[in-house]
């Protein structure tokens, strides 16, 4: 029984050295997380590179500087242009809606639903024209 009991004690005594020891230890930092490196450094280049992004990208710059320089309207007749020049889907919904955005400012709502609907539409007939993919066919299976 004292052979128990001296061991016992010697597991506690050590047991608890071990632990003032460690609670004396300076704390190590956290790790540091990063994100996922993706082929590269992709700091320095647009999210959205092409000439998508480009002309999106020439609309916004050109509706700071119209908003700067005092003529914010003056870019309305630069949507406009922009949709009757373009057959580009991302930049036609982004003209669109920049278009309705603008013509909300003077709250004119009535243009700006009817601009949305237009933007509406055109997406519709997009969407009715989409090849639909209907998987591969068994060889001499009977085509709907």
């Amino acid at each position: 029984m004292k052979k128990t009991l001296i061991a016992l004690a010697s597991i506690a005594i050590t047991a608890a050295v071990s632990l003032q020891v460690r609670a004396e230890e300076p704390l190590a930092p956290p790790p540091e997380h990063h994100a996922p490196e993706f082929g590269g450094d992709m700091r320095h280049v647009p999210p959205f590179a092409g000439p998508d992004f480009d002309v999106i990208n020439d609309l916004e710059q050109l509706r700071r500087l119209y908003g700067l320089s005092g003529r914010p309207g003056d870019i309305v007749e630069v949507y406009h242009e922009v949709l009757d020049k373009s057959h580009n889907p991302t930049v036609r919904r982004f003209a669109y809606d920049a278009l309705a955005r603008e013509q909300l400012q003077p709250a004119d709502p009535a243009a700006a639903i009817a601009t949305l609907h237009a933007s509406l539409e055109e997406d519709l007939e997009r969407a009715n024209k989409a090849p639909r993919f209907e998987g591969p066919q068994k060889p001499g299976a009977p085509r709907p």
